[in-house]
Parts: C-alpha cells; sequence; structure tokens
C-alpha cells in the first residue's frame, strides 16, 4: 500500500498537492454528548445557561478557534483559508446534545480535518463547561457525515440516482429519453454519468414502458402511483427507498454535465427538503435537477393527497438549499425538435 505521507524512503512527508486545482470544498462532521439528568435544570430553550456561560455559544466560539488552528494541531496538514465555519448544536428531551462543524473553501485539498477538530473542540468545550457538575458525561460518535468537492464525495447517507423518463414526449415526436446523444440514447448517457456520484441509479418510467428498447436492461422503478407527471416517480423513488437521499434528473436536461451535479453536491444541505438549482428568471426552485432528502417523503406525499402535483409548488413554501447555476443553458429543456437541433448531440 502506498502511503501518500510517507516519502521513497518511509519517511513522514507533507503530501505534494501543487498540481491540482482549486475547486468549492465542503465538510461536515459531527459528535454527539450525553449529558446526565442533573443538568435538565439549566437547559433553557435551546441553550444550556451556567454561572460560566452559555455553554453552546462559547463551543461554538471555541470550534470556530480550533478550525482555524487545524494546521497547527493535525501534522502535515496544510494552510486552507477558511471561507466558511458554521456550528448547529441541539439538544433534545434525553439531554443528548449534537453538534455539526460546516467548514467551506475554495483550495487545492479538502477541509475533513478542519471540520472534525472544530466539532471536537466543541464537545470538549461543553464537557468542561458543565463536568464540575458531573463527570458522567459521555462523548460519541464523532465523525465526518459530508465531503463534497474533491475526488470522492460523502454525504451522511447513501445517494441513489433517479432518472426521469415517464413523460409522453408529446412536442418532441418520440422519446426524449432515446434521443441520439453521441452515438447513444441519452438517458444510457446520463446513467453512466451519474453512476460515477450515486451507489444506485434508476429510470423512473411507467410500467412496461422500456420494454424492447436499448433501455429495456437499466434499473427502473415503475410508477406505484397514478401517473400525473414527475410527482409519480418522485414518489415511487420515496416510497421504494425512503432512507437515502435522491439526486434526480429529468431526460429533458440534455445538457447536464459533471460540473452540474458536482456544483449541487458541493452545495448539499442534509437539513433541508432539498437542495436545488434556482430558474433565475421566476425565482423558484429548479426540482427535476436537485437532490432530495428524506425528509422530502412527507411532504410530496401530503401534497399529493392534497391535489397538488407541481414539485415547484410543493417545493416554493418548503426549505430548500436554492443556489445558482454555473451555467443556466445545462439547464434548459429539450422539449421540441428545434431545442434538440439547437444542442451539441
Amino acid at each position: 500500500m502506498n502511503l501518500s505521507h510517507l516519502d521513497a524512503n518511509n519517511q513522514p512527508k507533507m503530501v505534494d498537492i501543487s498540481s491540482k486545482s482549486s475547486t468549492l470544498r465542503r465538510a461536515t462532521a459531527q459528535a454527539k454528548i450525553q449529558l446526565p439528568s442533573c443538568l435538565q435544570t439549566y437547559v433553557k430553550g435551546d441553550e444550556i445557561l451556567l454561572k460560566k456561560g452559555a455553554v453552546f455559544q462559547t463551543a461554538i466560539i471555541a470550534g470556530t478557534m480550533a478550525v482555524k488552528k487545524t494546521e497547527e494541531l493535525i501534522p502535515f496538514c496544510h494552510q486552507i483559508p477558511i471561507e466558511s465555519c458554521t456550528f448547529a448544536i441541539e439538544i433534545n428531551s434525553d439531554l443528548l446534545v449534537t453538534i455539526q462543524c460546516t467548514v467551506k473553501t475554495t483550495a487545492k485539498t479538502g477541509v475533513e480535518m478542519e471540520a472534525l477538530c472544530g466539532v471536537t473542540i466543541a464537545a470538549l468545550t461543553i464537557y468542561d463547561m458543565c463536568k464540575s457538575l458531573s463527570p458522567h458525561i459521555v462523548i460519541r460518535d464523532t465523525q465526518l457525515l459530508i465531503k463534497t468537492g474533491g475526488k470522492t464525495t460523502l454525504l451522511e447517507r447513501p445517494l441513489y440516482g433517479l432518472i426521469l423518463t415517464g413523460g409522453h414526449s408529446k412536442r418532441m415526436g418520440q422519446d426524449k429519453a432515446l434521443l441520439n446523444y453521441h452515438g447513444q440514447p441519452y438517458a444510457i448517457d446520463l446513467y453512466k454519468l451519474m453512476q460515477s456520484y450515486c451507489q444506485q441509479v434508476y429510470l423512473s418510467a411507467r410500467p412496461n414502458q422500456w420494454l424492447e428498447t436499448p433501455l429495456a436492461s437499466l434499473p427502473t422503478l415503475p410508477d406505484h402511483v397514478s401517473s400525473v407527471g414527475p410527482i409519480s416517480g418522485l414518489l415511487t423513488a420515496f416510497q421504494t427507498y425512503p432512507n437515502v437521499n435522491w439526486l434526480v434528473i429529468a431526460c429533458d436536461l440534455m445538457q447536464v454535465k459533471a460540473s452540474t451535479i458536482e456544483y449541487l453536491l458541493t452545495h448539499y444541505e442534509g437539513m433541508t427538503i432539498a437542495t436545488c438549482y434556482t430558474n433565475l428568471e421566476q425565482g423558484f426552485p429548479e426540482p427535476l435537477c436537485a437532490i432530495y432528502t428524506p425528509k422530502a417523503h412527507r411532504i410530496f406525499t401530503e401534497a399529493y393527497q392534497a391535489g397538488i402535483y407541481c414539485p415547484v409548488k410543493i417545493l416554493k413554501p418548503q426549505p430548500c438549499t436554492l443556489i445558482n447555476p454555473q451555467n443556466v443553458c445545462e439547464l434548459m429543456n429539450i422539449n421540441t425538435p428545434e431545442d434538440y437541433a439547437s444542442i451539441d448531440h
């Protein structure tokens, strides 16, 4: 095994990142702290108030300081310009505290260690401020949840892919999923692209839609609910695998690139319903090039039962992470033969 921190003579060294490109990178780490019941008296809303001060606020300050000092604490860590450092601390009725630290940078290497240092020092600060009341405090489950922007991507739960192909393509006059794209049906090209990021990729389709076609061999999720547009495919995916994230892309977005997906992943926020691109003309979320979290399952189910089938209308009032596209052309719908003729295929 070749270890990047050892040179040819098995001597320790800093990894050479000079040939890498600077990209937007993000990491989120998490730690949990189980507090004893004697601290219940000091819980005031979302904070613990002691004579020493506000525990969680102090922990956030300490954790942020640790993030900025990571290269001094961990051997061979590179000095990285920290562009963003945020904390989220929650305490439940059982006095289980959950801390998350998210760090962002535009650099040649990632910020996983910065996020882990931040969340660890924040946890230790909570321990230090509370230990005089009880020594029975347990710090546990410190882990990296999310890493994006580098060669590998890590999310806090599995990422599955869904290609929406169940439409009737009336304006195009033929199935858009089967349109030639550099020598193969576009759905196959998109399937291969999404495989680079997802553990599993499925076509969303009407029952038996792709029998005896070039797409017949691809994994398919036939609609479980009445076919009323994209919501049928979305609900089928959410119901079939409710505990995963879903990267959803419609087959009429024929200019989606690897960079489109990577930019979406870099800005992913697991605490919201979905991470979506913004339609810059209308200002609403683009639901058919998005990452959905398991929270979307209930929201879409309730909307469907209420007769609301438009994904845009469902997402607009919900807490979504909206990002501006780097290239609006990548999100242009290819709906007509004229649209298709206008793109490189």
